[in-house]
């Protein structure tokens, strides 16, 4: 069976998703921007040879999400708290059959596609696991090749050890582990100047990103910031 990736993100609601740009972001704007990366993500996502599944944090909304691309199915997150509702995604894809998932989100908009390709390849070999490190020290990927719960049991999130708690809970077990390169989420208004900055390499193909950027007027508006 064909590998299948996990995008992990929340419905773009105002007040419920980027609360830490609203600094200079009002929260609809914040929303509109988060809007643009998840749907840059998943149209990068659906290019890739793999089964894409997105799973949305709840309540989702009784019209679902419109535009999503037709090969990406729509799952709601299952479990109190994201350590369990990752844990229960990588169990039901695992039982389903698929041989190699990766769990990804869509805060990183200019993340190279090769690291998630990269990641599908390490995946190859029997008994591994794969992480991405993100520069707050979270991750921003990860992938097995067989299910591994204490990945998740008990473990804490949003702050800046998870990838360090993770990669030692990784390293634990008897799968081999590699690590990709780092990168960086837009979870704050430095972070925010970064991705502007980036926008002006034409090859960073986010083209609803850039939409959002122009129409928010955000150039304008942190320069204003500064």
């Amino acid at each position: 069976m064909s590998p299948v990736l996990l995008v992990f993100a929340k419905v773009p609601r105002p007040g419920d998703v980027k609360t830490r740009l609203t600094p200079v972001l009002s929260p609809e704007a914040a929303a509109h921007l988060y809007d643009a990366f998840l749907r840059d993500a998943l149209a990068l996502y659906s290019e890739l040879a793999v089964d894409v599944r997105l799973y949305l944090a709840p309540p989702l909304p009784d019209r679902g999400i419109e535009g999503m691309p037709t090969q990406v199915s729509v799952h709601e997150q299952q479990g109190d708290g994201l350590g369990p509702r990752m844990q229960h995604a990588f169990h039901e894809v695992f039982r389903a059959g698929y041989e190699r998932a990766v769990i990804v989100g869509t805060d990183h908009p200019t993340l190279p596609p090769s690291f998630i390709q990269r990641a599908l390849n390490v995946l190859k070999t029997p008994g591994t696991i794969t992480i991405g490190p993100s520069e707050d020290g979270g991750f921003y990927l990860l992938g097995m090749n067989d299910f591994y719960p204490h990945l998740f049991e008990r473990m804490t999130y949003s702050h800046d050890e998870v990838f360090a708690d993770t990669r030692a809970r990784a390293e634990a077990t008897e799968a081999q582990v590699l690590i990709l390169p780092e990168w960086y989420d837009v979870d704050t208004p430095s972070a925010l100047r970064r991705l502007l900055d980036d926008l002006d390499d034409a090859d960073v193909q986010v083209p609803r990103t850039r939409t959002a950027v122009r129409e928010l007027s955000l150039r304008t508006q942190l320069s204003l910031d500064d």
